[in-house]
């Protein structure tokens, strides 16, 4: 929930900590959001215990110390600075109490990902996953991009909300891929996809797959009781070979220089995500390609036979 501009302002809260606001501003301001949040932080916080600080003996051996360098009056100074310093202890209470949870894949890696109600996402490779730190089970929204699979316990609503638009579930397993292309399939349950255009709402129950192709959503039926990149490698029927080289270079570390290739030929087959040279030969073979790969293999040039 954003902070109210008015009531987050550092100057607004130096004058509350200093107690110097009016009547209606302090009455305004405790009927706030922010007043209930950062009270909460603060109950949250007394919690936690440090060690004992004989703040009498500080305070003295501190004015010693700054009446030895100067001669003006410190109580302005130091009232300043601890306002200063409870400001930023409540914005990082804020932050941390408010604030969102990220997990990112790099290229080749999978993770899985446990939410405090039980559901689990699992990553694919260059995937992103953000959702609030508390509050979950109050609010089950996260926010994604990449591919992977969603198994969601039973509960109150679950929103994943994609570059292309929100899938909406109570209780499922799905599979999101939001990359340059974008496919959605339920494997158990039913899903709701509501576009980020003014386009109503589409339902899929399992079996069921939805895509966007050129702006346009296409439903389709699909087997299989999990997607292939969970079992280790990807495939493909009659897929343009660019698509094909974008998902190399998710599964491994490489670039292509691709010359005179055609990347528009369509490919229908599959490769392992666990070993380069063999994707790029059940890959590239079928194509008629040829490839070499540099001796750090980063680059992978290809070439006509």
């Amino acid at each position: 929930m954003p902070m109210d501009e008015n009531y987050a302002n550092e100057d607004f809260l130096a004058r509350w900590i200093a107690g110097a606001l009016t009547p209606e501003e302090q009455a305004g301001f405790e009927a706030s959001d922010v007043h209930r949040q950062l009270m909460a932080i603060d109950n949250a916080a007394s919690s936690l215990n440090g060690p004992d600080i004989d703040v009498e003996k500080a305070l003295a051996l501190v004015t010693e110390k700054n009446q030895n360098v100067q001669k003006e009056p410190t109580v302005r100074r130091l009232w300043w600075v601890a306002a200063a310093a409870s400001i930023a202890l409540l914005f990082a209470g804020y932050t941390y109490f408010f604030g969102y949870k990220t997990y990112s894949t790099g290229i080749g890696e999978k993770e899985t990902v446990l939410l405090a109600d039980g559901s689990l996402i699992e990553l694919n490779a260059n995937s992103k996953l953000s959702y609030k730190r508390f509050g979950w089970e109050e609010d089950r929204i996260v926010d994604f991009e990449g591919e992977a699979f969603f198994d969601v316990q039973p509960g109150g609503d679950f929103k994943v909300r994609t570059s292309k638009g929100t899938v909406s579930v109570l209780g499922t397993q799905f599979n999101i891929r939001d990359r340059k292309d974008f496919k959605v399939q339920c494997y158990e349950g039913a899903i709701v996809f509501t576009p980020l255009t003014k386009s109503n709402p589409t339902e899929l129950s399992q079996g069921m797959m939805l895509e966007i192709k050129e702006g346009q959503i296409q439903e389709t039926k699909f087997s299989g009781d999990a997607p292939d990149w969970k079992k280790g490698y990807s495939s493909f029927v009659e897929q343009p070979f660019s698509t094909v080289l974008e998902e190399l270079s998710v599964q491994f570390p490489v670039t292509f220089e691709l010359n005179s290739v055609q990347t528009d030929r369509l490919f229908t087959g599959r490769f392992t995500h666990k070993n380069l040279e063999s994707a790029l030969k059940t890959t590239m073979e079928p194509m008629g390609i040829k490839y070499h790969i540099s001796a750090d293999k980063r680059i992978v040039t290809l070439s006509i036979e």
